[in-house]
């Protein structure tokens, strides 16, 4: 996993740099590593809470975002200004 503490803003961090398809596959790996983290239930107790199902949620509306530009309803808008950002670095928005 990229962010080993499931933070977000690091995650969102460490696309900087990525072209749009891999922005996308990068989230995509991060949503299901977090997502077996959780529902394993041979994982220990406090891997799955700091990994909690906030953090896949918001992997995935990051996707959803970047698909479709659309504003999921679960995004916080602290991290549609982050993602923007790093978007914008990325030159992604000229693909749209």
């Amino acid at each position: 996993m990229i962010s080993t503490k499931c933070d977000i803003r690091e995650f969102i961090a460490a696309l900087v740099d990525k072209d749009f398809f891999e922005m996308i596959y990068l989230l995509d790996k991060e949503a299901t590593e977090a997502e077996r983290k959780l529902f394993n239930p041979k994982s220990e107790m406090s891997e799955r809470q700091i990994c909690g199902p906030e953090y896949v949620s918001n992997l995935k509306n990051l996707i959803f975002y970047l698909r479709y530009g659309a504003r999921p309803k679960g995004l916080r808008k602290e991290h549609i200004g982050l993602i923007d950002s790093v978007c914008g670095k990325n030159n992604i928005w000229d693909l749209h």
